[in-house]
């Protein structure tokens, strides 16, 4: 634990908010939940471990801006969360805990743990929750994976959880109910 407190004041965490919503037919970040909205969870759980200061990636409602502590602009909207995790990364310049704005159930036991396996590999590049498929947007990137991004993107490849070497990311088993993310009305959480 004692590596991991030392390492958060290092790690900008941040929440995904730039999706279209499409699957679900409306902005499902403000779908009310438990006397909030969708998106508060995810920040909630940052602010459990990171403290206060939880930025916004992406454009979202303007209703949503108040939930977090600051907004980093999306540099490259329209192109998915590989564009979000780029924008932030360039603008802090330093690692980024990564959440998408629709994962309900995640938790600090998960943080805790992707921030575990980040202070015992150095050498990755991102760490990836994990169950066993990859999760690239509940992660940890390094600042180091900054210009490997922006090449697929330049690339036009999108697909996040292949950006990076394989053998530069390590993958963190979590309880696949704190991976779940809201897609449709019908997806329940917890």
């Amino acid at each position: 634990m004692h590596a991991q407190q030392d390492q958060r004041p290092a790690i900008q965490p941040i929440v995904l908010v730039g999706g279209k919503s499409s699957r679900f037919g409306r902005d499902k970040l403000r779908e009310p939940l438990h006397g909030g909205v969708l998106v508060q969870r995810p920040i909630n759980a940052l602010r459990s471990v990171f403290g206060p200061r939880v930025m916004l990636v992406g454009d979202c409602d303007p209703s949503l801006l108040p939930l977090a502590d600051g907004v980093i602009p999306d540099l490259h909207p329209g192109v998915g969360p590989i564009g979000g995790v780029i924008s932030a990364l360039a603008c802090v310049n330093s690692p980024v805990f990564v959440a998408a704005g629709d994962m309900p159930n995640m938790d600090a036991a998960t943080i805790h743990a992707l921030l575990a396996a980040f202070a015992s590999n150095p050498a990755a590049l991102a760490v990836f929750a994990g169950d066993p498929a990859p999760h690239p947007t509940l992660a940890i990137y390094r600042a180091e994976s900054l210009p490997i991004l922006r090449d697929k993107l330049a690339r036009h490849e999108r697909a996040l959880h292949s950006s990076l070497p394989a053998d530069r990311v390590v993958l963190v088993p979590c309880d696949p109910r704190a991976l779940a993310n809201v897609n449709t009305p019908g997806d329940k959480p917890l």
